[in-house]
């Protein structure tokens, strides 16, 4: 398994731990990009009837991977559910981080010792906000 499914499988574990009847499922295709292409969510979560959807983008290393980000803002924007970028790695470039922080679908996390961890709950906060779970019980 590499390191972008490592940290992947470390956002649903994150997010179990919670304790929270969420329903959690990998790789589901949710709307179309373009020309029928059918666009696939890296998580897709159900909580009471609501739905949510999270890329998650992991990039130890610099190089033109985070160039794919930006295509996946722009997936993010047209989907036809909620979408988060939840994204780590040294190899996310500053201009990149704060274009996706800035367009409010993008969350950084820590990834370390292939755990999620938040300083401040951001992604906590926002899934649970968009599911309509009261978040005040879990911080």
């Amino acid at each position: 398994m590499n390191n972008a499914n490592h940290f992947r499988n470390a956002i649903v574990e994150y997010i179990r731990n919670w304790k929270q009847e969420i329903d959690i499922a990998l790789e589901k295709p949710v709307g179309y990009r373009f020309v029928d292409n059918p666009r696939v969510i890296d998580i897709l979560l159900h909580y009471n009837g609501k739905f949510m959807g999270i890329e998650a983008k992991y990039q130890e290393v610099e190089g033109t991977a985070y160039q794919k980000l930006f295509y996946t803002l722009e997936d993010c924007k047209n989907a036809p559910i909620p979408v988060l970028i939840v994204f780590a790695g040294k190899g996310i470039k500053t201009d990149v981080k704060s274009r996706l922080i800035m367009s409010g679908y993008g969350i950084e996390v820590e990834f370390i010792d292939g755990r999620i961890k938040e300083r401040k709950p951001m992604l906590l906060q926002r899934i649970a906000i968009e599911l309509g779970i009261n978040w005040f019980n879990l911080v």
